[in-house]
């Protein structure tokens, strides 16, 4: 089985989940950032994933760009979205709905909030200027969702072991 991890990250946060959660599975895992732009053909890939967070409330276009542009094959794989956000409960339900096409959101597997942290030191004022009002983690901590993380990747590594 063979598992693409296609994710977005502005600040590093999608990044560093999205290595988390191919850590965690157990098969040919490739990660690749969609602000690079060079993605694998996901006709290569049993499952993929796909990941981004939430600024201005969307998600960023290489993300959406991705998905609209190989609709056709992300539906014949396996497929997982999840989403980094501050938001918390039903907010964040929210964004995670709003976030992916209403096709591809039916079609996966999975549906993951992921969480998220904020490096407000690497903000640009602007983002400094959305973020004002949003849950801040505890100096030090993290608002990310480790178990979330987990489950995902278990999702993915049962495949495996129906195959």
């Amino acid at each position: 089985m063979k598992v693409l991890i296609a994710y977005r990250s502005k600040y590093g946060t999608t990044e560093s989940c999205a290595q988390a959660l191919a850590g965690r599975i157990k098969a040919e895992t490739t990660l690749a950032d969609l602000r690079a732009g060079h993605v694998p053909d996901v006709r290569g890939f049993d499952v993929v994933l796909v990941g981004g967070s939430i600024y201005g409330g969307r998600i960023q276009r290489d993300v959406t760009s991705f998905c609209e542009g190989r609709g056709d094959l992300l539906l014949k794989r396996k497929t997982g979205l999840f989403l980094c956000c501050l938001s918390q409960g039903e907010h964040a339900k929210e964004q995670l709905q709003a976030a992916f096409p209403q096709w591809l959101a039916a079609h996966a597997f999975a549906r993951s909030l992921f969480g998220g942290d904020l490096h407000y030191d690497r903000l640009t004022l602007l983002d400094r200027l959305l973020v004002r009002g949003l849950p801040r983690p505890p100096r030090g901590g993290s608002l990310l969702d480790t178990n979330a993380i987990a489950e995902m990747a278990d999702m993915v590594n049962s495949f495996r072991a129906g195959a």
